[in-house]
């Protein structure tokens, strides 16, 4: 809820791992726990070893969830992801239920969390069970807690650097220390000025006063005592970034100067873990604290700091047949608010000025309280036939949106012991975005929940222990959506609906691994009160086609590849523009805008190849040295990223995605 404002303003291990079922596939181990739904539509499982051999992920484990059907973006390069028709905020990421301040670094080059504090990725994309919010998809980590192998790794990349430890403290008692920090800042520093310098008009630069940098720590100390596991976990990270920019020029002058910004969270958990005979409990205090800064232009800013602080618990049983689970959460978010700015256009906005905008005064701590409960239980009706059915349900002290109640359900039926068929249904219910709710920058009497209805159907078919093909067609639809509106800002009158199908191969022969992945995406939704019709969902990319494989030679080389072929993304054309004067009497040139989102740019062709080779010392200690060549297309074919304007919103050609990056990675494990 407010946790998320300033993003969206400014824009199990060791003794107790006999408690899941370790399903072993392509080498790698699937943790399942008890209350998990082997087979349920859109549940996708990530070991970290798969992870880290998908190319262009440059050593980060969360980047790889990008290679799965289901998961699009409109940038190859960039953090976003867009799964089945849902916006980036409308995903819950977290890690066992911890909350992250965000995911990824500015630019997306690398997540906050360490590889090695990783040790499997769940992707639930659609029609997931009552544990987790978000009116999208969840994601959420199983981290790796530390098994005291007084081990490590020492990392050192073109980009960044970093080292993980595993130390035991007692027999016990282990810790696991993780550092990374950016140094890309150091170099280009030293090597470039301009950021960008439009070769039409060299006027319009961005320059860098201080480069993207960043750093982020992981720590874990925990305590495995018999059937109990205790643990404190915590993560910390902090981005910053210092550009001067012309490239308002004249269409937008207030545009022109200073874009300062700074981001930090730190989140710190205890978490207790009771294995039981036929039960396993889970409780989890926090606190996450998010600060953002930012300082726009000549003399906007916006500075936000959130706490909030949480309970969750839940039980989870294995009653022969059934398999129910209970659980709450309660948390607090504090949030003062001290901002001089405009409403920074949303993703789905048409294009507008900064000049022509209105610039928002707002000064206010927010308090609010959140209730959450949760029940579900898996019967196995028969050997052959099972069935998830729950309910998940909430109160929201802020304002006036009160209660909310989400049922949710799932039937697996095991046509063969090769195939499998399944379909889930659901609700799911999530705040609408931050700002449409505050005054000033949007309309305070707003008090409903957003909601998404989901449907999904899944046919698996197994080709032995390590191979299968999987089709997933679904559909969601979209209601009560926070939309623009031009006398109240923003109503909850929106709708929309999203359709697509999601086609998986995968194929192992000996050391060769190979994955198909394909999607299909149809999404429409209101932007604005006064349209009388639904337009295309900015994120809508029709087709997407990634061909993955890895090969592992007898030698320790490995070479893996993606290609990745997907629709242009949408964009909304601008025919010209008219010159006018702000209320300061500012002259600017207000763009004349078509139809949201009408328009596509061309098709994108990607591809990344990775190149390793593993050197080992000793049973505990190897080296390995990486290449990855990203975006290799691109020396041949730019991918387009957007249309370029002159100062009277005339085109004058485009801008692109990011070309050629060549990585290299130096790897020390003991």
């Amino acid at each position: 809820m407010m946790a998320m404002l300033p993003i969206l303003l400014f824009a199990e291990t060791n003794s107790s791992i006999e408690e899941f079922d370790n399903i072993e596939v392509e080498g790698s181990v699937y943790i399942q726990n008890q209350d998990f739904l082997k087979n349920a539509p859109m549940q996708k499982q990530i070991s970290i070893q798969e992870a880290m051999d998908i190319p262009g992920t440059n050593g980060d484990p969360l980047k790889a969830l990008k290679s799965l059907a289901g998961i699009v973006s409109t940038d190859n390069d960039g953090a976003e992801m867009i799964i089945h028709g849902s916006k980036p905020r409308e995903t819950n990421f977290s890690i066992n239920h911890l909350p992250l301040g965000y995911v990824f670094h500015m630019g997306g080059l690398h997540s906050v969390i360490a590889p090695e504090a990783t040790k499997q990725i769940d992707a639930y994309l659609g029609g997931f069970d009552v544990s987790y919010n978000g009116m999208g998809a969840a994601i959420d980590i199983t981290p790796q807690y530390p098994v005291g192998k007084n081990g490590g790794r020492v990392h050192i990349g073109m980009y960044d650097a970093d080292f993980a430890l595993d130390i035991a403290l007692t027999n016990d008692i282990s810790m696991f220390v993780s550092a990374r920090r950016s140094y890309f800042d150091l170099i280009a520093a030293k090597v470039m000025d301009e950021l960008y310098v439009d070769k039409d008009d060299s006027n319009k630069s961005v320059d860098f006063t201080l480069f993207p940098q960043y750093y982020d720590a992981n720590f874990i100390l925990s305590a495995n005592l018999d059937d109990h596991l205790l643990s404190l976990e915590i993560i910390t990270s902090k981005d910053e970034m210092k550009l001067g920019s012309t490239m308002g020029g004249k269409s937008d002058p207030d545009a022109n100067g200073k874009i300062e910004r700074s981001l930090e969270f730190t989140t710190v958990g205890a978490r207790w873990i009771y294995y039981g005979s036929d039960y396993t409990s889970n409780t989890l205090l926090y606190q996450m604290q998010l600060k953002y800064r930012l300082d726009l232009f000549e003399d906007m800013y916006a500075d936000v700091k959130n706490t909030s602080r949480g309970l969750h618990h839940y039980t989870s049983f294995d009653f022969d047949k059934h398999k129910p689970k209970v659980g709450f959460e309660v948390i607090n978010i504090n949030s003062p608010i001290n901002a001089y700015i405009v409403a920074v256009s949303q993703s789905d906005d048409v294009p507008k000025t900064i000049t022509g905008s209105e610039v928002i005064s707002l000064k206010e701590t927010f308090d609010t309280n959140v209730y959450i409960f949760y029940v579900q239980d898996i019967y196995s009706i028969s050997d052959d036939f099972r069935i998830r059915y729950g309910v998940r349900g909430g109160k929201i002290d802020y304002g006036d949106f009160g209660k909310y109640l989400d049922p949710r359900g799932a039937i697996i039926y095991d046509i063969s012991s090769d195939s499998v068929v399944a379909f889930s249904a659901g609700k799911y219910s999530q705040m609408p975005k931050d700002e449409v709710a505050v005054d000033g920058f949007g309309n305070p009497e707003i008090n409903t929940m957003e909601v998404s209805n989901h449907y999904a159907f899944s046919f698996k078919h197994a080709f032995g222990k390590k191979s299968y093909i999987e089709v997933e067609p679904y559909y969601k639809n979209f209601k009560n959506l926070a939309i623009a509106d031009d006398t109240k800002k923003y109503l909850s009158v929106g709708e929309g609906w999203v359709k697509g199908i999601d086609i998986t191969l995968k194929k192992d022969i000996d050391n060769l691994k190979l994955m198909v992945a394909y999607t299909y995406l149809d999404s429409k939704r209101d932007l604005h009160t006064s349209a009388d019709r639904m337009y295309d969902f900015y994120g809508e990319i029709p087709h997407t086609l990634q061909l993955s494989s890895s090969y592992k030679f007898k030698s320790d080389w490995k070479v893996s590849a993606l290609f990745k072929y997907s629709s242009g993304k949408l964009y909304t054309p601008i025919y010209g523009g008219i010159e006018t004067t702000n209320d300061e009497g500012t002259a600017y040139i207000e763009p004349i805008s078509g139809d949201p989102f009408s328009k596509r740019l061309s098709d994108i062709y990607d591809l990344d190849i990775k190149i390793s080779k593993t050197y080992k010392t000793s049973p505990k200690t190897s080296h390995e040295i990486s290449i990855e060549l990203m975006n290799l297309t691109s020396l041949f074919r730019d991918n387009i990223a957007g249309i370029k304007y002159d100062d009277y919103y005339n085109k004058n050609g485009y801008y692109y995605q990011m070309g050629f990056i060549p990585a290299f990675h130096y790897t020390y494990r003991f």
